[in-house]
């Protein structure tokens, strides 16, 4: 635990996550106090504020102690309940449905693991929470991929050196009768990166994984590839390398996409609605 006046930084406990307490988010912090919270962040990789009443353009402040927000690259097929002058920057990820139109992005539905990869990856994602259901699939799942790398076995460490990994989605079609057929993933167009990157600001390697199920890593057979990336994803999502927040109203999110993959269940009875900025980041080496 670390503290400096009245902030205190609380670990979970677990590979990754730290509560941090006495910080008041909608006015600006001071340089000291907002270095302890980005030295943190290094070190936990996720963080976590309660009892945060923000208005957009405060989210949005916050959110520049980690980098430049970037726009979202989404492709906007719902309205939104926005009513603010950042609506580039501060989207909605919520399951609520308005004249049959959902107001934001993922909506109930599971969202397996994955980190953010297109076009460019960013470094940091941050959410705050609006409305949260009593009950039922809320909690954001967060793995360590520093920590899972930390702990590989020396014949997998050896296998995933100096790898490129294609985080591409399979794609998808129909045939004549209707039945999907997946594509071969090692055609996916890209973007490709190194299996284990390092960290922009720790300098720390980790594994930098795009999405359960897809990817390719260059230069192997098809068949091969996809036992490897299987093999990789049981050993990151491993309990002891995973922190699960569990959502309050007002709840502040923070975690670095460079070193962390992040999922979610199924979402039960009730509305769920937190807007969520996007922090720009480094091209991964």
């Amino acid at each position: 635990m670390g503290s400096t006046q009245d902030l205190q930084i609380l670990p979970t406990g677990r590979a990754l996550g730290a509560e941090v307490r006495g910080v008041d988010l909608t006015v600006p912090i001071p340089p000291r106090r907002g270095r302890m919270i980005l030295d943190a962040y290094f070190e936990h990789q996720a963080l976590f504020f309660r009892g945060q009443t923000l208005t957009d353009q405060q989210l949005l402040e916050f959110s520049r102690l980690f980098g430049e927000p970037m726009a979202d690259y989404r492709p906007k097929d719902y309205h939104s309940e926005l009513d603010t002058d950042v609506p580039h920057l501060v989207d909605v990820v919520s399951n609520v449905i308005i004249d049959g139109k959902p107001i934001g992005a993922l909506g109930a539905g599971e969202v397996i693991w994955h980190s953010d990869t297109v076009p460019l990856p960013n470094s940091a994602l941050v959410l705050h929470a609006l409305e949260v259901p009593e009950e039922g699939g809320i909690n954001t799942r967060i793995a360590s991929t520093r920590a899972a790398y930390d702990a590989l076995p020396d014949e997998l460490r050896e296998r995933v050196h100096n790898r490129i990994l294609v985080h591409g989605r399979q794609d998808y079609k129909l045939e004549d009768d209707g039945n999907p057929v997946i594509e071969d993933p090692s055609k996916s167009p890209g973007p490709w990166f190194p299996l284990v990157r390092t960290h922009g600001d720790t300098h720390r390697p980790g594994l930098f994984l795009g999405r359960q199920g897809n990817g390719y890593i260059i230069d192997l057979p098809v068949k091969e590839s996809n036992a490897l990336l299987e093999q990789i994803w049981t050993h990151v999502t491993r309990a002891e390398f995973v922190w699960e927040h569990e959502w309050q109203v007002g709840d502040v999110l923070v975690w670095d996409n460079r070193c962390t993959v992040h999922s979610r269940g199924r979402i039960g009875q009730g509305r769920r609605r937190l807007h969520r900025t996007t922090v720009s980041g480094e091209w991964p080496r």
